[in-house]
């Protein structure tokens, strides 16, 4: 029996194995160069960026013209609420009667000593001025008294907020002023809760736009002068309250945002304005106006035509 043959197997040419090494480099080279993006920098962790970065400088407001509108009011003031610039003023720090303006005050207290779902007594009506009714016996939630503070103007709702307090209404009134001595509030003094005149219960327009910018950081309070129309009950809901706005310009001009109206023949008419122009939120104050919400209408006209907020840029020295 013949054994079969083997054939030898093929050999390569020396260009075979150039050829053959050329490919190999190539797919190693390809693979490799990711892996070296990847190993050779220092990984950046997930929470490097800042999501509020981009606001880290705010739009810088700059007024285009000078010339100031025509008022009514005494004084007035304009600020940007992000900034703080002023924007427009007269007699910022002239001595005035704030009116029912001072219930921003009074709320900020109230919010700021007693939980939102406390329960007052009332235990007597008040009946000067404007208010909303409450009645001897009724049980209200400091929510609703401070609800009926701000959108109805109610008289009754501040004296109760006050004479709830453990060391009655001149605890109150005395929180009030500490809330004004810690924001620097330095020209402004309270005597009561409402407002009704007093020679010695007085601020500036000044002092009235810080007191604005600090009370729409309250949540409760930005998001209750908005509304035009609301109605709050008793603990047991038997009891309602319907409470119109005395903002007049809200729903009407779309730029007004809320806050507080006042006036008494003392103080002439006042208005506490958040106003909102393309995005950019402002405090506009007028005091001893004849027409409160007139002179505000022609302050957000003119801010619309001569304010611009150009991007912060920053200085070539801090670099």
């Amino acid at each position: 029996m013949k054994s079969k043959k083997i054939p030898p197997k093929p050999s390569l040419s020396p260009k075979s194995y150039l050829i053959a090494g050329v490919v190999i480099a190539g797919i190693l080279l390809v693979v490799s160069i990711p892996l070296l993006r990847y190993f050779g920098k220092t990984p950046i962790p997930a929470q490097t960026v800042d999501p509020l970065s981009a606001y880290a400088h705010p739009p810088v407001p700059q007024v285009t013209k000078d010339a100031p509108p025509t008022l009514l009011a005494q004084s007035y003031i304009l600020i940007d609420n992000t900034t703080n610039t002023i924007l427009l003023s007269k007699n910022i720090n002239y001595r005035i009667y704030p009116a029912s303006i001072t219930k921003l005050a009074t709320a900020l207290t109230a919010l700021n000593i007693y939980p939102l779902d406390e329960v007052v007594s009332i235990g007597s009506t008040y009946a000067e001025g404007k208010v909303m009714e409450l009645l001897p016996g009724e049980k209200i939630s400091v929510r609703s008294l401070v609800t009926a503070l701000l959108v109805y103007s109610a008289n009754d709702s501040a004296y109760n907020l006050a004479l709830n307090h453990q060391d009655g209404v001149p605890g109150f009134v005395k929180e009030m002023n500490l809330i004004a001595k810690k924001y620097n509030l330095k020209d402004t003094n309270f005597v009561n809760y409402d407002g009704i005149h007093s020679p010695s219960h007085y601020s500036t327009v000044y002092d009235l736009s810080q007191l604005g910018r600090i009370a729409i950081k309250n949540p409760v309070i930005r998001e209750t002068v908005k509304n035009k129309k609301l109605t709050v009950t008793d603990i047991t809901g038997k009891i309602s309250h319907s409470l119109d706005s005395t903002n007049e310009l809200l729903d009407v001009i779309p730029e007004i945002q809320g806050l507080k109206t006042g006036w008494t023949p003392e103080a002439g008419g006042c208005f506490i304005s958040l106003i909102n122009i393309g995005g950019h939120e402002m405090i506009g104050v007028v005091a001893q106006s004849d027409e409160r919400f007139d002179d505000t209408q022609k302050i957000i006209s003119w801010a619309k035509e001569n304010i611009n907020w150009l991007p912060y840029v920053q200085s070539s020295q801090s670099l």
